[in-house]
Parts: structure tokens; C-alpha cells; sequence
């Protein structure tokens, strides 16, 4: 027995060698609180990293002890690292054209500070720029004043260039110098015109107040008048895009298409990606728009027919169909479901077979349970054709899910995509209180979900319709308040949950579980070195964190260590 002891012993460490002789790493991360969000949630001293992987992770004494002669050691401080944070629901790449010009307003929840965000990016522009703020906040986020910002005011930001500053999709407000601009009367004019002059709320003897109203039909028009952008412009629009993505801890995302965006967009990006690389992995979705008629419906079951999906990479990959795919079937509001004919039901299952068949992941807003009850009835027959658990589809902005829908979906192994968009408090929030009372504070039900056991992952859904900094998410899934203090979610999350919810959650939803979401050896060398502990500060600071290093594939992408 202890010879044999002998040799099982012997055995075993001559297996190990490879391990002791492997290749020192390039960098060791020491001396500090490693959050790994693996299945256990464990939580490590030291991380090292080989190139753009991860190669082991333990104490501090454990991971020094593989350093080579070149290898980077790092003193972390104590310092807390988390995973990189990914968003499952983010129109990054529609929004990236006019990035350089925008100042944005994420998170912020004083209007003295936004007015001066404002300022202080005006003041950096070159002669000729327009200041922009496209979406992203609301008044109502501000705890200080949720008054107007004034034309006066907008003036003294921007005194030489014109702003257009959009508060989601719900209106904008201007300076004189856009309306000058836009050739429209800036005192002294009518109410009333036509195109964007419509729009100009105008007091007294009729001068513009700055206010442009009119919703996402006079965004519209307004975008058509912006100044055009050039081919080098949008490059570099993109990467500063991404930069700012990495500021705020995000390397990951998945962008669902929709409105406004083109096929020129998508091949922009992947140009990018493979000339220069980028610093935020994207995947993404077959196109954008929103078909609306059984002719287009046929046209998008004939562009899934003539595409393959999951063909990039572990950087970028095209890997789903939606959000919208077919408007009269699912895409509905929080207010009211949708009750599609007997042919919009033809139209939408002729899509949902291709999707399939062609093995591809399928993304469909939808809010109300009436309208998710109708997809799922549909889902139900194509499933019976072409199993779907394995195709991982998923309900996005499935904010008021019932706990019905949600076993009908988990049985089906579908996924739940949950947005922070209550953390604004727009002003259809107040209307949704008025309307369900205190229901309307378990909208979304976080809490149901996560003990449904379905997976599910937050997102924010900006740029435009609200704010994408992931740490506010974070903030507002584990204390369910709005940024101007109000309580408007009472179903929240504990932050090992949350974390999960933004990380690994979303990396499964995107089939990049043994790539990212988690700090483990063989993944991806992502993650965010943070300027506080996620874990113990006060509840309130969550929204505050900040990256003291964002790591993408083993390089530093922001900040610096």
C-alpha cells in the first residue's frame, strides 16, 4: 500500500510539471480583493495574466510565486477588482457619430453640475463644433431643481456655437445660436409654423423659451439638419465612444439594433475592429428599423434566410435577430400591449421559424404580459420545429413581467433582459403610479425574477431613451432609488446578485460564458480595477464608483496601475 502510495504520489507531481514550467506571466495583480463572480463567488488576493488570458488566480503568495524575471507585478493597495461589466442592452453604435460633440449627463443629479458639464465641454470644442447632448438624462433625475434649462442659461454655456440638448425622447432644449441656425425667430415670432419651428415653445410676445417639444418626431427632423460627419470623423467618433464606454467600467455590450441605425453602421464598426481593434466586444444584431407591414416582414424572413450568424469573434460577432422585428406583433409600451391580427401573427411566426432554422438568437421587446403571452403562443409552435433552449432567446424590457410568463419562458430555457430606465423617474414613471399604485413599484420585478431562477441580466437601453453608466444600474437594482432620491423599485437585488446580473449573466445571454463575465483562468483577462469596494461601501456610493483601470484582454484601456 505505501509503495503504491509512493507511485500515485510520484505520478501526480510528474503530471503538475507542465504546469510549474509553464511560461511566467506578463503581468501579476497583487494585494488586493479579487471579485471573481465564478459559481461560487469567491473572492481572491491576486490575478495573473498571459497575454489576453487569465492564468491562474489565489493568495498573493500562490500567484507571485509564478513570476518570471519580466514579469509586471502590481500592487493592487487593497484595491477591489471586479469582472468587466457588460450591458445587454445598449444602442451604442447608432449613437457613436456625433459622440465627440456630446457632453453627457449620466448619473448626474444636480442641474448645477449639468449645466456645468455643459460648459466645461463647450468650452473645450473648436470653432464651428455644436455642443449635443443626445438623451441620456431627463430633468427629472436632478434633486436640486427639475426646472428647464432656460435659453439664458444654454446661452451662457455656448455663447458661439449652437446646442441641442435632448432630454431622452421627450423634447430638447436650445440656445440661439441653433435656432439662428435653423433660420427660426428667436423673439417676436408666431406660435405656430411648419418643420422644426412647430416645435419652439414660445411665452409673451412670442420668444422662444428654448424648449423644443414634440418627442422623437421632432428629434427627427432635427437630426436631418446636423452637420454632416466624414469618414475619419466617424472613426475617431467611435473610439472615443469606446473610450468612454471604459471609463465608466464597461468592456462589453450588446447592441439590439432598432431605430436609426444601417448595415453602413455595422460594417463601420467591424472596419474598425479589424484595422485597429476595439476596446469594448460587441455583438450584435442582424439590422435595424422596424418593419411594420407583411412585405417587410417577408424581406427580413429572406435577409435571416441569406445571412449566417456567430461568424466574428470573441472581439465582435453578429449574433441575433431584433429587438424589433415585427412592430404590430411586440413592440408595445408600458401602458399598453399589443393585439396583433391573425396576419400580423403569420407574418411575425414567418420570421420567428427563420430565426431559428438558421440557429441565430432572437431579442423581441416586449413589456406587457398580454403581448409576451401572444409571442410565447407563437414561440410555442416554432419550438415544437426547431427546440429554442438551446438558441437562448430572450424578452427585453420585460418590465412588467408576471411570475406566469415567466415559468412559460424559463421552460422554454429563454432569458429575461431587465432595463434601469425608472432610475430617471420620467415623467411616464409618475403616470405608471398614478395608474397600477403600488404595484408599480415592483416594475421590474427584480426580485421575482432572480428567485424565479430564469436567467436574466441588466442593461439600461441608452443612449438616448436613459443613462448607461453601469454603476447607477448597479446602484439602482441594490437600493431601488432614482437619482433624484425617489424610491421607485422595492423588489432590489443584493450586490453579489447584481453583479452577476451585469457580468456573467450577460456574458450567457451573448454565448460568451467561457470567454468572460467571471475572473477564472482560461478567460479573458477583463476587468475593472475600482476606485472603492463595491462590496462594502454604503449603499448610496454605488452610483459614485469609479475605474482606477478598466483591462481589456489583458491591456490596460483606461486609466492606469
Amino acid at each position: 500500500m505505501k509503495r503504491s502510495i509512493l507511485f500515485l504520489t510520484a505520478l501526480l507531481a510528474s503530471i503538475a510539471l507542465p504546469i510549474h514550467a509553464q511560461e511566467a506571466p506578463d503581468t501579476i495583480l497583487f494585494n488586493g480583493k479579487i471579485v471573481t463572480v465564478d459559481y461560487s463567488f469567491s473572492t481572491q488576493q491576486a490575478i495573473a495574466i498571459q497575454g489576453e488570458l487569465i492564468t491562474a488566480i489565489g493568495s498573493n503568495e500562490t500567484i507571485q510565486a509564478l513570476a518570471g524575471a519580466d514579469t509586471r507585478q502590481v500592487d493592487l493597495g487593497g484595491r477591489t477588482v471586479i469582472p468587466g461589466l457588460i450591458d445587454n442592452h445598449l444602442h451604442m453604435l447608432r449613437a457613436t457619430e456625433y459622440w465627440p460633440n456630446e457632453a453627457r449627463l449620466d448619473g448626474i443629479s444636480s442641474r448645477a453640475e449639468a449645466l456645468e458639464i455643459l460648459k466645461t465641454k463647450a468650452d473645450s470644442m473648436s470653432d464651428g463644433e455644436w455642443l449635443m447632448t443626445l438623451g441620456g438624462w431627463t430633468e427629472n433625475q436632478f434633486a436640486d431643481s427639475r426646472a428647464d434649462f432656460t435659453l439664458a442659461e444654454l446661452d451662457a454655456v455656448a455663447p458661439d456655437r449652437p446646442a441641442f440638448i435632448q432630454s431622452t425622447y421627450d423634447h430638447a432644449l436650445v440656445n440661439s445660436a441653433w435656432l439662428g441656425q435653423m433660420d427660426i425667430a428667436v423673439q417676436g415670432a408666431e406660435s405656430s409654423g411648419e418643420g422644426l419651428a412647430s416645435h419652439v415653445v414660445r411665452v409673451d410676445a412670442g420668444n422662444a423659451t428654448g424648449r423644443m417639444n414634440g418627442g422623437i418626431s421632432m428629434v427627427a427632423k432635427a437630426i436631418q439638419k446636423f452637420p454632416s460627419v466624414g469618414p475619419e470623423r466617424q472613426i475617431e467618433a467611435i473610439k472615443s465612444s469606446f473610450t468612454y464606454l471604459n471609463s465608466i467600467g464597461l468592456t462589453g455590450m450588446y447592441d439590439p439594433g432598432g431605430v436609426g441605425i444601417n448595415e453602413e453602421t455595422y460594417n463601420r464598426i467591424h472596419k474598425v475592429a479589424e484595422e485597429s481593434g476595439l476596446t469594448v466586444r460587441v455583438f450584435h444584431t442582424l439590422f435595424g428599423g422596424a418593419p411594420s407591414t407583411p412585405e417587410q416582414a417577408q424581406e427580413i424572413v429572406e435577409q435571416i434566410e441569406s445571412s449566417r450568424g456567430f461568424q466574428g469573434n470573441q472581439t465582435i460577432d453578429r449574433i441575433g435577430v431584433g429587438e424589433i422585428y415585427y412592430t404590430p406583433f411586440h413592440w408595445d409600451s408600458l401602458f399598453d400591449a399589443k393585439t396583433p391580427t391573425a396576419e400580423d401573427i403569420a407574418a411575425a411566426k414567418g420570421i420567428l421559424m427563420a430565426t431559428a432554422k438558421g440557429g441565430w438568437q432572437l431579442q423581441t421587446h416586449a413589456s406587457q404580459p398580454g403581448t409576451i403571452k401572444v409571442l410565447l403562443d407563437v414561440m410555442d409552435e416554432v419550438n415544437a420545429v426547431y427546440p429554442l433552449r438551446q438558441l437562448r432567446w430572450s424578452v427585453t424590457h420585460g418590465d412588467l413581467v408576471d411570475r406566469e410568463t415567466v415559468e412559460r419562458m424559463k421552460h422554454m430555457g429563454m432569458n429575461l433582459q431587465l432595463r434601469s430606465v425608472s432610475v430617471l423617474t420620467q415623467p411616464r414613471r409618475y403616470s405608471l403610479i398614478e395608474e397600477m399604485g403600488e404595484a408599480a413599484y415592483d416594475v421590474p420585478p427584480l426580485r421575482m425574477v432572480q428567485n424565479s431562477g430564469i436567467p436574466f441580466g441588466l442593461g439600461t437601453d441608452g443612449t438616448k431613451a436613459t443613462q448607461i453608466n453601469p454603476f447607477v444600474t448597479l446602484w439602482w437594482a441594490v437600493s431601488g432609488h432614482a437619482l433624484n432620491g425617489d424610491l421607485v423599485l422595492k423588489q432590489t437585488l443584493s450586490r453579489e446578485d447584481a453583479l452577476i446580473a451585469h457580468t456573467r449573466s450577460n456574458s450567457y445571454l451573448m454565448f460568451q460564458e467561457n470567454y468572460t463575465g467571471s475572473l477564472r483562468p482560461g478567460l479573458l483577462a477583463d476587468m475593472v480595477v475600482l476606485d472603492r469596494d463595491y462590496m462594502t461601501i454604503p449603499e448610496d456610493e454605488i452610483r459614485e464608483i469609479k475605474p482606477v483601470a478598466t483591462i481589456v484582454g489583458g491591456e490596460i484601456v483606461w486609466g492606469q496601475l
